[in-house]
């Protein structure tokens, strides 16, 4: 929301403010927030500089204190989930104009802490840098019941008037406000002194998704489609809600749905891979374990309590995760979203081909050959990226469970036995259950538990029973060669830039 009422402001000298603080027009003079409560993203001396910039220059260039926050920025850096959920990057419209969308609502599990939410004031005034002050572009701010009034976000807004360079408002030629009610009105209008006429002329209130798609692309239903998708799920589900559809869920959904639906195309800064359409729910959830470096509390994959449900029913509606949730929680909210799947990543079908012609456990050379063919022939690209994605990630955490106890493999002699029935349900008994599953998290014990999610039959048979030990290995050999390029499937991802209309543009 930084970037939302900041994009412009009316200069001081328009405004005459009498020494009672009421301004010629009769409105209240806005009041610099508390010295005490000041932020640490500005100090005081560089805003009054800022604010004596603004009253003493007929144009406000872009400040020194602006600067500094964006050579802060990066140097920092961000939750990876941010780019995927709290400022997203659609790309282009069909006028060639960058496409920027914004939904505050994800920073919620943060608003008590001053630290995270300076650090996604430069999260996103570095992104909106790179954009706003290059390009044309669109903004689709959308609401999700964030209160802008609270202390720890006003003295934000506050610091973004004064600091963001006027090009910001210049650039811009559309700003949308999806799903506002009353109460957004309210609060876009006390800010009504700090906006010039020019920017409150961009401003458009829509009620759906599909009236945005149209604007942007008329006449393109493959474009309108792909732009739906960049929106949130949790926003999905707000405008399915307010226009009577169904809202979309997670759980239970087939996967290509689900990244056809409202799928993330992600860069994953860990290996440097772009993957496009990635379920959010799969992104949030390994980016949270990966982040509290959660490989020791792998072993208690079964034994969580009740408030699994809490943690399953934010995932199934695509709202952010809490903070300092149990890793035991994620890792079995992992485990439920991959064996509620209609079909396992890999597919029904290679499991059949390992009940008719098992590859023997430790034929290293053969398992990858299999994969190899699975990955470039047989799964589609949406199910594929996905397949890749958690393969990946759980071959760092094992790197990370290696390196934590100075790299000595023979740590993971103790075996993860099969899970059963019982185990499976553990997590339904309110105080937990300890089931000694205290191993360290390596391939062969991550296959075990996640293998249902990569390869099942349709029907449990004695076939199957038989070929388990090699549906084990094979997921086995998928986590510890995920990162080999022999099975990447990807490319780099797209520049958006070069497709932009340029700030230097002299159209209207």
């Amino acid at each position: 929301m930084w970037s939302q009422f900041c994009l412009s402001r009316r200069q001081a000298p328009i405004r005459q403010a009498s020494s009672d603080g009421i301004d010629v027009r009769g409105r209240s003079v806005r009041k610099s927030v508390c010295q005490e409560s000041r932020t640490r993203i500005i100090s005081e001396a560089d805003l009054e500089q800022v604010k004596w910039d603004v009253k003493n220059r007929a144009d406000s260039d872009v400040t020194d204190a602006y600067l500094k926050i964006i050579e802060e920025a990066a140097q920092c850096t961000f939750p990876e989930e941010w780019d995927a959920q709290l400022l997203v990057d659609c790309g282009v419209t069909a006028e060639g104009q960058r496409l920027v969308m914004f939904t505050p609502g994800f920073l919620r599990p943060i608003l008590s802490d001053d630290d995270e939410l300076d650090r996604a004031f430069r999260f996103i005034l570095k992104h909106m840098h790179d954009i706003a002050m290059q390009s044309k572009y669109v903004f689709v701010y959308c609401c999700l019941g964030m209160d802008w009034s609270a202390p720890v976000l006003a003295e934000r807004l506050q610091i973004a008037f004064d600091i963001l360079p006027r090009k910001y408002t210049k650039n811009l030629k559309r700003f949308y406000v999806l799903h506002g009610n009353n109460a957004t009105r309210v609060t876009m209008w006390s800010y009504y002194a700090w906006l010039t006429p020019q920017f409150w002329e961009k401003i458009e209130y829509v009620n759906s998704i599909e009236k945005i798609c149209e604007d942007l692309f008329p006449n393109n239903d493959a474009l309108q489609a792909e732009l739906r998708r960049r929106f949130p799920q949790v926003i999905q589900r707000q405008d399915a809600t307010l226009n009577g559809d169904d809202p979309p869920v997670n759980f239970g959904a087939p996967i290509r749905a689900i990244c056809n639906t409202f799928g993330v195309d992600y860069m994953d800064k860990t290996t440097g891979r772009w993957y496009p359409k990635l379920p959010p729910a799969v992104i949030f959830l390994c980016e949270a374990l990966e982040r509290s470096a959660a490989d020791e509390e792998f072993g208690r994959l079964f034994d969580v309590d009740g408030k699994i449900f809490d943690l399953l029913n934010i995932v199934d509606t695509g709202n952010p995760l809490p903070r300092d949730l149990d890793p035991a929680l994620l890792w079995c909210c992992l485990k439920a979203w991959l064996d509620c799947l209609p079909s396992p990543l890999l597919s029904f079908e290679a499991m059949d081909r390992l009940e008719k012609d098992p590859i023997q456990p430790g034929d290293v050379g053969s398992q990858r050959d299999f994969l190899v063919e699975l990955f470039h022939k047989k799964l589609p690209k949406e199910v594929a990226f996905v397949a890749l994605y958690l393969a990946s990630f759980l071959h760092t955490m094992c790197n990370v469970a290696q390196d934590r106890l100075g790299g000595k493999s023979d740590a993971a002699a103790a075996d993860l036995p099969a899970p059963t029935l019982d185990q499976l349900t553990a997590f339904l008994e309110p105080d937990g259950v300890d089931l000694g599953f205290q191993v360290m998290l390596t391939p062969a014990t991550a296959s075990k538990a996640f293998a249902s999610g990569f390869l099942r039959p349709r029907a449990f048979t004695p076939e199957f029973l038989k070929a388990l030990p090699s549906a084990e290995s094979l997921i086995a050999t998928l986590i510890e060669s995920a990162e080999e390029k022999e099975l990447w499937i990807g490319g780099p991802p797209p520049d958006w830039a070069k497709g932009a209309e340029s700030s230097e543009d002299q159209s209207p």
